[in-house]
């Protein structure tokens, strides 16, 4: 290009953002030169190509605006740490009594989950055995890796309903495979609402995470993360119950479409009843367990 003949096409404060445009136009095949001229960076081409180097960058330009309007719609809504803070206290404090009989009740005869049972109307175990676990792994890999999972559901569905979606999708994961195992199934964990809420995860940022131009390799990356996931972390061990670690995910999965497809409430006072709420079915059901 002589420069002789150019034309400064735009300035720019940054070298990288002239760069960044002589980018542009080299994919079009239009030569271009990044000079400083005292005072700004400046992008120029040969007269010739003035025109049509307009047209690319004004292309370029829109095109740029248009992906900024259509960035993915996953906002952080909510507060986690509350949630955080009393799902701990709670797996934390069943640990510690479940073991004893402690106020004369024994905690994990009548919380675990028990099919049979359930069949015979004890409609609580599927909640209550959400609270309980066999040892100290067990529960410390539930604490790790359900605050890891709820943090990021309570912070796109909020901290109030974000978790009632997970206990209600941990407690239909326990109810199916209840009804998939047989009367004489029995477990104890919160990793059904764990892996519920990794389903949750995956398939509200796969419905709602991308643009709308994304690529469908694109889109499918929170689908194949959480199958990895669940893959990796709930298939492994001589006690695991991959039934319930599966179905929880499933149901979970499940809520999170549901939850891409119609919204969840943003407003302070829905979040605060559903929050709420999730304490009250485990309030509920453990009250039914031990009177």
């Amino acid at each position: 290009m002589d420069p002789a003949h150019s034309i400064d096409l735009v300035s720019c404060p940054a070298r990288e953002q002239c760069a960044e445009l002589a980018l542009v136009l080299e994919s079009q095949a239009v030569p271009s030169i990044v000079r400083w001229d005292g005072r700004a960076w400046v992008l120029s081409v040969d007269a010739a190509d003035a025109a049509f180097a307009r047209r690319q960058l004004s292309a370029y330009a829109a095109e740029s605006k248009r992906t900024a309007q259509s960035k993915p719609e996953l906002k952080g809504i909510g507060n986690p740490w509350p949630g955080i803070f009393f799902y701990l206290i709670t797996i934390i404090g069943f640990a510690l009594i479940a073991p004893e009989l402690v106020f004369g009740i024994e905690w994990l005869a009548r919380g675990r989950m028990d099919a049979g049972m359930m069949f015979a109307g004890e409609w609580w175990r599927p909640v209550t055995a959400l609270s309980l676990h066999a040892d100290a792994a067990h529960l410390l890999g539930n604490a790790f890796f359900g605050s890891l999972f709820a943090y990021s559901v309570a912070r796109y569905w909020g901290g109030g309903f974000g978790w009632l979606a997970i206990v209600l999708c941990g407690t239909f994961g326990n109810v199916a495979n209840g009804f998939l195992s047989g009367a004489d199934h029995r477990s104890i964990g919160a990793s059904t609402a764990v892996f519920a809420a990794l389903g949750l995860l995956a398939a509200y940022c796969w419905r709602r995470g991308f643009p709308a131009f994304a690529s469908a390799r694109e889109r499918s990356a929170p689908i194949v993360a959480g199958i990895g996931l669940l893959a990796y972390m709930g298939t492994g061990g001589v006690n695991t119950d991959i039934g319930a670690h599966l179905l929880g995910f499933v149901v979970g999965f499940g809520g999170g479409l549901l939850g891409a497809r119609f919204g969840v409430p943003t407003g302070r006072r829905a979040q605060i009843s559903s929050g709420l709420a999730a304490g009250a079915i485990f309030a509920a059901a453990w009250l039914a367990a031990v009177l």
